[in-house]
């Protein structure tokens, strides 16, 4: 984790890029529960509109833990950033701090994440009540979940015009975030040995099987999963785990998202009694993954997304694949012409490590020291 820090502060470039990569830094951080370096990931660069949705991720993980000031901190930072997403969607990323704040009581936030409307001029006060209406049902709301259990997630209607489809991607992606938030503040009561209302898990579990334009649904089914298994329910588990193998499949290799999921499904799958047949399932999977993904991506990608897939094997016990498909990115890495890449890639590496918990071989790690060493000279090549 120290070598992905220190690489990360020597990339230099294209702002979005670096954006992304505080993004998954931090993400990554929250993953281990300091919320702190975080927080100084986040702050470590320019601002730029990118990363109040970076704080929305990585204060979502917190909430799971039960980190109430590390996901705040996170949740003011976001609402301090948001006059950077002017033009860009601003309002969405305000609703997703509203609801943290909400779900984590602070009276304070919620109002602060109010009065941002007058940065992105969008009143959410209406889907604010719809929210509350699904956190805290009525009576009348939970006859019609009854009723129509789909209700929430129903197939985008034939016929729409280009306005209405952007409306109704619009919703399922409000509507997903709410469900991954609910479960994430059930994992939060259950490990505080709380109590959580099962219309949370109701509503999240229609999204895991809905229509989705995005691998959104497909994080709602995996953190079903895992709070699952967190309570014990190991049927329940394996049905989900199942369910998340058969949502993977369809999905092409330049979908970005499927690569850190096949590694989060591996690591549940790792942990699950009963599951050996979905765990030669996932492997043959990821093995078809990576064989495809060097075929149809370019340099750039294979580095970026292989460290997820060498995780995936390394949680499943197969060392040998998993160090050659890190040795792979290290080579790729070390093969890239441009120097910002190479500091992205070196992160990306190093926290893939951290994430597994072990150490590159020797001749691995070798060659990162050899890439990070010759990055100054690299950059003299190069006019950012």
């Amino acid at each position: 984790m120290t070598n992905s820090l220190r690489c990360m502060e020597t990339i230099h470039g294209d702002e979005y890029r670096t954006a992304l990569t505080q993004i998954f830094v931090a993400q990554n951080l929250a993953y281990f529960k300091k919320a702190d370096k975080a927080l100084e990931v986040f702050r470590a660069f320019h601002p730029h509109y990118a990363i109040p949705y970076g704080c929305v991720d990585s204060a979502l993980i917190l909430v799971g833990y039960g980190e109430k000031k590390g996901a705040l901190d996170l949740v003011s930072l976001g609402i301090e950033l948001l006059p950077y997403t002017l033009g860009r969607g601003g309002e969405l990323v305000q609703f997703q701090l509203l609801k943290i704040a909400t779900v984590m009581g602070d009276s304070s936030a919620v109002q602060r994440a109010f009065e941002a409307e007058k940065t992105t001029n969008v009143d959410l006060r209406q889907p604010y009540q719809l929210f509350l209406q699904d956190w805290k049902p009525s009576i009348w709301n939970r006859i019609l979940d009854f009723v129509r259990p789909a209700r929430h997630w129903e197939n985008m209607p034939k016929g729409l015009n280009r306005e209405a489809e952007i409306q109704w991607h619009a919703k399922r992606a409000v509507d997903i975030f709410t469900a991954l938030l609910f479960i994430k503040d059930a994992e939060n009561k259950f490990l505080s040995g709380e109590k959580y209302p099962a219309h949370w898990i109701e509503f999240a579990a229609g999204s895991g099987i809905a229509e989705s334009f995005n691998t959104r649904n497909i994080s709602v089914q995996i953190e079903l999963a895992n709070l699952a298994l967190l309570e014990g329910k190991v049927t329940i588990a394996l049905t989900m785990a199942e369910n998340t193998g058969k949502l993977l499949i369809p999905w092409a290799p330049h979908m970005s998202g499927i690569y850190p999921l096949e590694r989060d499904l591996a690591l549940l799958l790792s942990k699950l009694d009963g599951a050996n047949q979905l765990r030669a399932q996932c492997k043959d999977r990821i093995v078809k993954r990576v064989e495809i993904l060097k075929q149809v991506l370019d340099p750039n990608e294979q580095m970026t997304h292989l460290p997820f897939l060498a995780e995936a094997f390394y949680v499943f016990g197969d060392t040998h694949e998993a160090t050659n498909v890190w040795r792979t990115a290290a080579e790729l890495c070390a093969k890239n012409q441009n120097p910002e890449s190479q500091s992205i890639g070196l992160t990306r590496i190093w926290m893939s490590y951290a994430r597994a918990n072990c150490l590159p071989e020797k001749t691995t790690e070798a060659l990162l020291q050899k890439i990070e060493t010759k990055l100054p000279e690299e950059y003299t090549k190069v006019h950012f």
